[in-house]
């Protein structure tokens, strides 16, 4: 079962120790496709440039 849902509105976590620091941690954006395949994988439409990002479900939270 899918972690997120069409319309859940999540932030991207950090990743530490990415060089020069992970430059997209703590954007936020509205999942506007749930993946089947490759599963596991969400479309995320960023708050803040409104282009559509590919996620691993692992690398985001929902956003309070």
């Amino acid at each position: 079962m899918a972690k997120f849902q069409m319309g859940d509105k999540v932030k991207v976590l950090d990743r530490p120790g990415w060089p020069g620091g992970y430059k997209i941690a703590n954007w936020t954006g509205t999942i506007v496709e749930v993946k089947e395949d490759p599963a596991g994988y969400v479309i995320m439409k960023a708050d803040k440039t409104g282009y559509n990002m590919a996620f691993p479900e692992h690398e985001l939270e929902k956003a309070s």
